[in-house]
């Protein structure tokens, strides 16, 4: 093996990646700052205090079940002479690490080694002769302090930059402190070696070919797609505000549409392409009413300042509140009025009331909408549509509300403004078409 070569312990089934497991230590105390006995307990429980009161050094479930086998370095036995190959456990740590950890301040007599640690010293206590660890130049520990995240790794244990490693028959000694049986997992020693690109890891070679093969794959079906049917790059007709179905082609904005009513249960009278009268040939499009309006009406009562707002949608329902937020329309509101008062600046909800809304589970909400059967032309001026939502409830009364369509030429779109490309053409070309002339629409509640 060239060199440099690495020296790794390999650990399976240890599940580092555990939200309770990440998160037991505490940044402040391997500064080498004494925190209190709280903050230990907080941090890193259950291992910051032990039962005499004594915090923790250091605290947390991370360090408390750090690796602790001992290797030996590796001598060859199978030549005539004996060849020692040395591991540095200098470098095995990240640069930035060593700037994470400082010699404690503490003072000897209020900390305690982990639990996992009271074998090292006698009587499980720390003394003068046996003072605590100084985590400035303990850079195994670093490595073990990064957790991972798959429940198989390996963490870096010592490294030789220097030499060789040649092959041949190598004994190597090992203490063995690290209990794996008991949570059914297994040890291994792992020596490796690195190249310009990093060290040999199969897991992320893999995923970078299964993720390039996959944009490969994506990358010739978009390819040939746009070769059988090419979109015109810069096309105005699918702009939002180009065309009432929201700028997607025609094919694909029925079927948007159609699965908008049946999943966002929007009222059928807000499809783009609704018609009032099914044997007519005029179409009404509301669709831009599918949001919410806020009306208000305030009125001054010294010392305070009354507001009754009104939010309606009349297409699909309110946005929902936050969670526990009574002062907001309730989940399902179409239409909902809220009197707030306004005193030294603070608004303070004292009434909400649900005029319309979709409540009922096991029967869904339908608007009843009504156009003008004795009309000839649905487009004039002045025709009036109806719509009542009913739904709501204030106490024991039901509620509901009386919407008024109105058409409005004052607002109509011109009969020769044409109408943009719609995109059906397979080559982009298509010529734009005259636009039938398409009146405005005033709206008017009562509650």
């Amino acid at each position: 093996m060239t060199g440099p070569v690495f020296m790794y312990y390999r650990l399976t089934n240890f599940y580092q990646n555990r939200r309770q497991y990440i998160k037991s230590y505490d940044a402040d105390q391997l500064l080498g700052k004494a925190i209190s006995s709280s903050t230990a307990q907080s941090n890193c429980d259950p291992a910051g205090q032990t039962e005499e009161g004594l915090i923790v050094y250091p605290c947390g479930l991370i360090a408390n079940s750090m690796f602790n086998d001992t290797f030996s370095n590796i001598t060859q036995i199978d030549g005539d002479n004996a060849v020692l190959y040395e591991f540095s456990s200098t470098n095995v740590a990240w640069p930035t690490d060593t700037e994470k950890y400082k010699l404690t301040t503490y003072p000897i007599d209020a900390i305690a080694p982990p639990p996992n640690w009271v074998l090292r010293y006698p009587n499980g206590k720390y003394d003068q002769d046996h003072p605590p660890p100084d985590l400035s130049t303990m850079e195994r520990f670093m490595v073990w302090m990064h957790v991972a995240a798959l429940p198989d790794f390996r963490k870096l244990w010592g490294r030789n930059d220097n030499q060789d490693l040649p092959a041949g028959r190598w004994r190597i000694l090992v203490d063995m402190n690290f209990d794996t049986v008991q949570y059914k997992g297994t040890k291994w020693i792992v020596l490796s070696t690195t190249t310009a690109l990093g060290g040999r890891n199969l897991r992320l070679g893999v995923t970078y070919i299964s993720i390039g093969s996959i944009c490969l794959a994506l990358g010739v079906f978009f390819s040939i797609r746009q070769s059988a049917r090419p979109r015109k790059l810069g096309d105005q007709a699918y702009l939002s505000w180009n065309q009432p179905g929201g700028g997607l082609p025609i094919t694909f904005g029925l079927s948007l549409a159609l699965f908008a009513s049946s999943v966002l249960a929007i009222q059928d009278y807000c499809n783009p392409h609704f018609k009032p009268i099914a044997e007519a040939g005029y179409e009404l499009d509301l669709s831009r009413l599918n949001k919410e309006f806020v009306v208000t009406q305030k009125a001054s009562t010294v010392p305070a300042t009354r507001t009754t707002e009104i939010k309606i949608n009349i297409c699909d329902a309110l946005p929902a509140p936050k969670e526990n937020d009574v002062d907001d329309c309730p989940k399902g509101s179409y239409i909902c009025r809220r009197i707030i008062y306004n005193k030294d600046g603070k608004d303070i909800v004292t009434e909400v009331q649900t005029i319309s809304g979709d409540f009922d589970k096991e029967k869904k909400l339908v608007g009843n909408f009504k156009a003008p059967e004795d009309e000839e032309d649905l487009s004039n001026d002045g025709i009036v549509y109806t719509l009542e939502l009913g739904g709501g409830k204030v106490g024991e009364r039901a509620q509901s509300a009386q919407i008024t369509l109105e058409c409005d030429k004052s607002i109509s779109r011109e009969p020769d403004e044409k109408k943009p490309d719609n995109g059906n053409d397979k080559k982009g070309d298509e010529t734009p078409q005259p636009k039938e002339g398409m009146s405005g629409v005033g709206i008017f509640f009562t509650t």
